[in-house]
């Protein structure tokens, strides 16, 4: 992280020609931190508390939060080695400042102002994070099973031919999967213990990094237009075989958000039920300002999502929909989940 640190600082002195200055981190004046960086302007001298990290996720900065708050007596910044534009929107809208090594930069503290955007990371960095996700098991089907070992850890000592019925994948997968796993360390041998999970919070953030392309993109989604949208809400739609998931299921966890968006999960047969006895009809391409309800497929059978709470779906997916958003009044309700169900 010091290398990081350096490098970051060494950039953004040589884009600006700022004289720019780094310290490493200080375990008595600042023990929450990866070190200082500071900035002399004229006759005006600004520091910010260094938080580094390799790579930025939704996960990851709604964690950094309540390192905020500590360090308010200065500004924390955000270094890492590359912040995609919706990240990079967000921590604006937190009020994080950040560098990364691909030249983008936000440092707010008025009257000091720097907001470089754009900047895309070298290829070889490109090439190198495309091979941290292209295992097998963070490919759609590696994604499954992943998921329920998340769900349910003690599956990890299950015979495979059991693991293939729970992520509904075949067996040759779940082995290509294990291996990968293992060998990434997430998976250890405890001796006549069997076997474990390993460093399942990064585990986590490993799997919600891949959540939106390889999982999320990959189930089939219709958008309808509830004729009664309360009715719908107060429905035990478990009954039908379906389940709330995001905003709605985030309300119920957490009693903190309130839905602006409606989504279910129904398979083929829950689908019918509900468009039969609730009246939906499909939405229209030129219709605004109504309610908009989305029906999503299960990524597995709907009973092995299901949450702690009736009708709706697990806290996991529930998380993993609100950090997906891109709404940053979800990141709040996000961190309650993770604290109160994942952590």
């Amino acid at each position: 992280m010091n290398i990081l640190l350096a490098e970051a600082a060494r950039l953004l002195a040589a884009n600006t020609k700022l004289n720019v200055t780094y310290t490493h981190p200080n375990i008595e004046a600042a023990p929450m931190t990866d070190g200082q960086l500071t900035i002399i302007h004229g006759d005006q001298k600004y520091t910010w508390f260094v938080e580094a990290k390799e790579r930025l996720t939704r996960h990851r900065l709604h964690k950094l939060q309540p390192e905020k708050t500590v360090l308010s007596d200065k500004k924390a910044l955000i270094v890492t080695t590359y912040i995609n534009e919706n990240i990079a929107e967000l921590c604006r809208e937190l009020q994080f400042d950040f560098l990364d090594l691909a030249d983008n930069a936000y440092l707010n503290t008025p009257p000091f102002y720097i907001d470089i955007r754009g900047k895309k990371p070298p290829q070889e960095h490109q090439i190198q994070r495309a091979r941290k996700l292209t295992g097998k098991a963070f490919q759609p089907k590696g994604m499954k099973l992943v998921m329920m070992l998340l769900l349910k850890p003690e599956l990890v000592n299950q015979p495979m031919r059991v693991l293939a019925q729970q992520a509904e994948i075949a067996l040759g997968t779940v082995k290509q999967v294990l291996d990968d796993l293992k060998q990434l360390t997430f998976i250890i041998g405890k001796g006549k213990k069997g076997f474990v999970l390993n460093e399942k919070d990064l585990l986590l953030t490993r799997w919600l990094d891949a959540y939106p392309h390889n999982m999320e993109a990959k189930l089939e989604q219709k958008l309808y237009v509830p004729q009664n949208i309360e009715q719908l809400r107060n429905a035990p739609v478990d009954k039908y075989g379906a389940l709330w998931g995001e905003e709605v299921a985030a309300d119920a966890y957490t009693h903190y958000l309130t839905p602006k968006t409606y989504q279910i999960y129904a398979d083929a047969e829950a689908h019918r039920a509900l468009l039969k006895t609730f009246r939906l009809r499909r939405l229209r391409a030129e219709e605004r300002d109504v309610n908009i309800l989305k029906i999503v497929e299960p990524p597995v059978g709907i009973e092995k999502i299901r949450g702690e709470l009736p009708s709706y779906v697990a806290p996991l997916l529930v998380y993993a929909e609100l950090l997906n958003s891109d709404d940053p009044r979800n990141l709040e309700t996000a961190k309650r989940i993770y604290i109160d169900y994942l952590a």
